[in-house]
C-alpha cells in the first residue's frame, strides 16, 4: 500500500500531526510519500518527494489530508480527479469532514487491513461563460456560493432550472450545495441537513429581502443557470466562490452553469459511526 499524504502546514498542530502520522505508517510498513514542494518544510521526515502533484497521487493507493476541513476539501477535490479514495485527519478544531482524529491514527491498522468501507460523495461542474465562451470552470464537493463580496448592498440573482425561472433572489447571495456541504454554510444560512451520499443539490437564499424564499431541495439530475442583474441601488458586482477559493467576479453579461459532475469524491471511513453520531458530536462542540 501506497500513500499520498496532503497536510496543510499553516494549521498550528498540523506539523505534529504528519510527523505521528509518519511514525504510525513506518511502524506499519506503509510506504508513504509527499509534494516536492514540501520538502524543505519536512526535512526530518525520510520520504518519498515527487515533483508532479498529480504524479504522486496517481502513484500512490490512497490520499491522506492532514488538517481541517478546508484542508480535506482540497485533498478530497485533488485525489477524485485522479480517481483515488481520500482519508482526512484532524488536525484542527471541528473538522467535520475528517475521519480521524488525531489521537486514532493508531486505527490506521485497520486501513492496512482493508478493514474499512468507501462513501462516495457527488460533486458540482460550475462553468462560467462570457459573451459565450467559457472564462472558468471548477468542481466543488461542498458548494458553490454567490457573495455580494464585501459591498453591503444586496445582489439580484435570477435562476433557472430546464429554461424555467425558479426564482429572483434579492438577498446577500445564494449557495447550491451538495449533501456533503449541506453541513457546512447552507446550514449555517437556514437550509436543510441532507445525509452526505444522497444525490441531491440545494439551493439556499442567503439573508433574502423576502418572507416567502426558502431553501430547496433539487434531483441530483437537475442543471440550473445563474444571471446576474446589476440594479440601481444594488451591488456593483456579484463573486463566485467555489468551494471557498478565489473570488471569481460574475458580472451582467456571464452565465453561471450548475450540474452534477461525473467525478465523485470517495471518503474513507474507518470507525463505525453513523451520519448522525458523526453530526451530533462535531455539532456539540
Amino acid at each position: 500500500m501506497k500513500i499520498a499524504v496532503i497536510p496543510n502546514l499553516t494549521r498550528h498542530k498540523a506539523r505534529d500531526v504528519t510527523f505521528s502520522l509518519c511514525r504510525e505508517l513506518e511502524n506499519l510498513g506503509i510506504d508513504y510519500c509527499f509534494s516536492d514542494k514540501l520538502k524543505e518544510e519536512l526535512p526530518e521526515i525520510s520520504a518519498k518527494y515527487f515533483e508532479d502533484s498529480k504524479k504522486y497521487i496517481n502513484n500512490s493507493d490512497i490520499v491522506i489530508s492532514v488538517g481541517g476541513d478546508g484542508s480535506m476539501l482540497r485533498a478530497a477535490k485533488a485525489a477524485a480527479r485522479e480517481n483515488k479514495n481520500v482519508l482526512g485527519i484532524n488536525a484542527g478544531r471541528l473538522a467535520y469532514l475528517c475521519g480521524l482524529d488525531k489521537n486514532e491514527l493508531s486505527l490506521l491498522s485497520l486501513l492496512k487491513e482493508g478493514k474499512y468501507t468507501v462513501q462516495h460523495r457527488m460533486m458540482l461542474n460550475v462553468t462560467v461563460l462570457k459573451d459565450g465562451k467559457e472564462v472558468f470552470s471548477d468542481v466543488c464537493l461542498n458548494d458553490a456560493v454567490f457573495s455580494r463580496g464585501a459591498d453591503l448592498r444586496l445582489i439580484d440573482l435570477n435562476v433557472k432550472t430546464g429554461g424555467r425561472d425558479i426564482a429572483d433572489y434579492l438577498a446577500d447571495g445564494a449557495i447550491f450545495a451538495t449533501p456533503t456541504g449541506s453541513t457546512a454554510y447552507s446550514m449555517s444560512s437556514g437550509g436543510p441537513i441532507v445525509e452526505p451520499t444522497l444525490e441531491a443539490i440545494l439551493l439556499t437564499p442567503i439573508c433574502p429581502h423576502s418572507l416567502a424564499v426558502r431553501p430547496y431541495i433539487f434531483s441530483g439530475n437537475a442543471e440550473f443557470e445563474v444571471t446576474v442583474k446589476i440594479v440601481e441601488g444594488g451591488a456593483d458586482r456579484v463573486y463566485l466562490f467555489c468551494d471557498g477559493g478565489e473570488a471569481v467576479p460574475i458580472d451582467g453579461d456571464c452565465v453561471v452553469k450548475i450540474e452534477k459532475s461525473h467525478i465523485k469524491s470517495g471518503f474513507i471511513s474507518i470507525k463505525t459511526d453513523n451520519f448522525i453520531d458523526v453530526l451530533n458530536k462535531k455539532l456539540e462542540k
